[in-house]
């Protein structure tokens, strides 16, 4: 008996180790998720209070628990970050068995906090001859042949727990082929690997995810333009779970994208065309939730969010800047259930913010503020007799300057799961 499993295991270790050599060593590398085709160079237009606003619009910690642990469903939640933006975060997952080996899966995932993002999706048929390891094969098929995805994944274990999944996507798969529109091409396709999975040990749970986005340089020969890009996104959430409802953990997220587009036309002006850029962000957030009685559920903790964008105009250097945002803040949740599918969730959040614009040419004179900022909000919560899905609507209240200025905006979330 040991045999025969010890026989299993080494069948699918050695599976495991061919197509990762193939996937990763043999194959053109390509695209999954954070390419995007997000290739345009722009300025921020982040206010101070925007992190304060990005924690109290996410989705709290049960429903992220209940969203992750869950086989499929879907959620959109969305709020204001000024007078011209919102910020959104939709995520999608349908999965439909055909067989017992055999499931097609519809995905979508898409956040807009800093930059407009072009909608992806992705459709993904997954074959899982053991319970130890599953094989899939994914894409996003186009009307325009050249924007066509194609790729594949392998897992070991099995999600929510205890698993771990190598992908990868071949993006704008026959782009120089298919290109019938102009004659730009790519000199260096996009190359991007993607490792996610989780562990459970007793009452601790981790997961995590890397992406990583190989240099990608993209030719436009008529406009004389060069377009290159790379990044990689990583984000581990880590909790010990010591109760019903009741943990203490850490979410942690970083990003690092790097944009350049480099013309030889010259203009009078500056150019949208000759811009570099790089994007870096990097949060944490530690958090402690715990029921306070039957009815009463709290929450408590500390974030700190610091994003740049390090912009440079190589056709005027006067333009030259380094943008930061930073912001430490304190935060509380109370959950208060009125009925058996009712809620009142009450958030009180307040930090320490610095916000700068430094320009590297001595004519311009550089942006600086630090301030404190402090909000509040109000939500409603109804959710159906099943408690899958829930629609929340919020109210936000200026708690720094509520005389002058009292109101901050809202937010609808809604998500449900199966």
């Amino acid at each position: 008996m040991v045999n025969s499993i010890f026989c299993q295991l080494s069948k699918f270790t050695l599976f495991w180790v061919c197509f990762f050599s193939f996937i990763f060593g043999v194959l053109p590398l390509k695209n999954i998720l954070a390419f995007e085709d997000a290739l345009e160079i722009n300025h921020s237009y982040l206010n101070q209070e925007n992190f304060l606003d990005l924690k109290s619009y996410q989705f709290n910690k049960l429903r992220e628990e209940k969203w992750f642990q869950s086989r499929g469903g879907w959620r959109l939640t969305g709020g204001s970050l000024g007078m011209d933006l919102l910020y959104t975060q939709l995520e999608v997952r349908l999965p439909h068995p055909l067989s017992k080996e055999t499931t097609v899966i519809f995905l979508a995932k898409q956040q807009e906090l800093y930059e407009i993002k072009p909608f992806r999706y992705q459709v993904e048929v997954d074959w899982r001859p053991h319970d130890l390891a599953a094989f899939s094969l994914l894409g996003m098929p186009e009307y325009d042949k050249r924007k066509a995805d194609q790729g594949a994944s392998f897992t070991i274990g099995k999600r929510p727990w205890n698993y771990l999944r190598l992908q990868k996507l071949f993006h704008n798969l026959y782009y120089n082929e298919k290109n019938f529109y102009d004659n730009s091409y790519y000199s260096q396709y996009p190359i991007e690997n993607y490792l996610e999975g989780s562990i459970r040990i007793n009452k601790w749970f981790t997961r995590f995810s890397h992406l990583l986005d190989k240099p990608v340089k993209q030719i436009f020969p008529k406009q004389e333009l060069t377009v290159t890009y790379k990044g990689q996104d990583s984000c581990v959430v880590s909790d010990y779970h010591y109760g019903e409802q009741s943990l203490a953990g850490l979410t942690w997220r970083s990003f690092d994208i790097r944009k350049r587009r480099e013309t030889t036309v010259t203009t009078d002006d500056s150019s949208p065309n000759n811009r570099d850029q790089q994007l870096l962000y990097s949060s944490i957030d530690f958090y402690l939730l715990h029921p306070l009685s039957e009815k009463l559920h709290g929450t408590i903790g500390v974030r700190e969010d610091r994003f740049q964008n390090i912009f440079r105009q190589l056709d005027l250097p006067i333009g030259d800047y380094d943008f930061h945002l930073w912001t430490a803040q304190l935060y509380g949740i109370l959950r208060h259930k009125t009925e058996s599918d009712r809620y009142w969730e009450y958030g009180l959040y307040a930090g320490d913010t610095d916000k700068v614009t430094d320009y590297l040419s001595t004519e311009r004179q550089d942006k600086t503020r630090r301030k404190n900022e402090a909000k509040l909000r109000i939500s409603w919560e109804f959710q159906d007799p099943s408690k899958h899905s829930a629609l929340m609507l919020t109210t936000s209240w200026n708690m720094d300057n509520f005389f002058n200025n009292f109101w901050d905006g809202g937010n609808i979330s809604y998500q449900q799961t199966f």
